[in-house]
Order: structure tokens, then sequence, then C-alpha cells
């Protein structure tokens, strides 16, 4: 959807005028998909978790206000495939984000997990990793194409690359639980590692539900 403003200021004087004319391009919902692969093998990988996750970003004095919009997750299925239906990237004029205190939701982004596996993207932080996942950032994860993740085999890399956590907004608690059972799957894989690897688990009740 595009819309177009446009607006008049007058003083008291007449001197003094204002005109202001604003585009912005408010997104609609598509859907996003592809393929999760073994780096190794090109072979599918059944059950691993996708978490797609939506923040939102107003200009701020200070720089930018930024918040969470949205988390949606989805297991892949035998052929390695998945896909989320969620908002497209808003295009916003910072100058007109500060002066109405307007949200415009971001590009996505991704997180690719499965216990015993390199985790995408924080895999590319680690060297066992870092030259084999693929592909190289989120961007190209939204327009399709494969995930590539390489097979852990030390126990010392599988607990490097498991620094990563469900996504939540810790403003606000009631947003917060609602994010975090919105990542029930994520959760019990993370769980499922956790107890592998002898960590302490994440403990919410609504697991148990």
């Amino acid at each position: 959807m595009f819309c177009l403003f446009n607006h008049m200021a007058v003083g008291a004087t007449g001197l003094f005028c204002l005109f202001l004319s604003v585009s912005c391009a408010l997104a609609g919902d598509r859907i996003y998909g592809g393929r999760v692969l073994d780096y190794e093998t090109k072979a599918p990988i059944e059950g691993a978790v996708v978490v797609a996750y939506w923040v939102e970003r107003m200009a701020h004095p200070a720089g930018r206000d930024t918040r969470l919009k949205e988390v949606k997750e989805i297991l892949t299925d035998r052929d390695g495939k998945w896909s989320i239906t969620g908002p497209e990237e808003e295009i916003g004029d910072p100058h007109v984000s500060f002066l109405t205190s307007t949200y415009y939701i971001q590009h996505p982004r991704f997180i690719v997990f499965k216990p015993g596996y390199c985790s995408w993207p924080n895999g590319f932080a680690l060297d066992a990793c870092r030259e084999k996942m693929k592909p190289g950032g989120a961007g190209k994860i939204a327009e399709g194409e494969n995930v590539e993740l390489p097979r852990l085999k030390e126990k010392e890399d599988r607990l490097k690359t498991h620094r990563i956590g469900p996504i939540y907004d810790s403003y606000d608690g009631k947003k917060e639980e609602d994010f975090l059972r919105k990542q029930r799957s994520f959760i019990r894989l993370l769980n499922q590692e956790k107890r592998y690897l002898g960590l302490e688990v994440y403990k919410y009740g609504f697991l148990e539900e």
C-alpha cells in the first residue's frame, strides 16, 4: 500500500509557511520460505526450527527507538522445507518518523537451529562454521536461498555455538511471555541441546501445556 501526505501550516502573521510532503510504503504480508540442508551431504535437515522475527524502529533524538514487533517459528519438514507468512519491510522517511512518532517494520531476521549443527547466524562467529555456513545474510534467506548448516562433531564447538536464546522484548512482561509462547519448538530444541551439554534448561510453565 502506498500513501502520500501533504500538509501546509501558516503562522499567525501569514509570513511563515511550512510545506511537508511525505511518502511512505506500508507493508503487506508475504510468504517467506526455503530449505535447510546439511552442508556436507546436501541432504535435507528435518526438524530444524526456523525463527523469523521483525523489529520496528522509530527515529529518536538519541538515535532510533527499537522494539520487537512479531515472532514466528516453524519446523522443517522431511524435505527440509519451511514457510512463514509475515510482514514485508516498511520504507519510511526518518524525519517523518521523528515528527509523527511512527514506527516502521524492518526486514525479517532469522534464526535456524538444530541440535548438533552450527546455528544460523551465531555460527559465523565460530571457526568450525564460518566458512561453510550459507547464506551470508538474512536478506538472502528472505528471498528463498537455501540454508546450509555444517554438522558439529566436537562437544566444545557445540558449547560455543549454543550461545543463543529465544527472542523477546523485556520492556513489557505480558508481551515477553507472548513472544516466548510463539517459540515453543525453538525452546524445546534449545533445552534438548542444553541437556546434552549439561547446561541449565529454560523453565517456562507454558512448555508443559
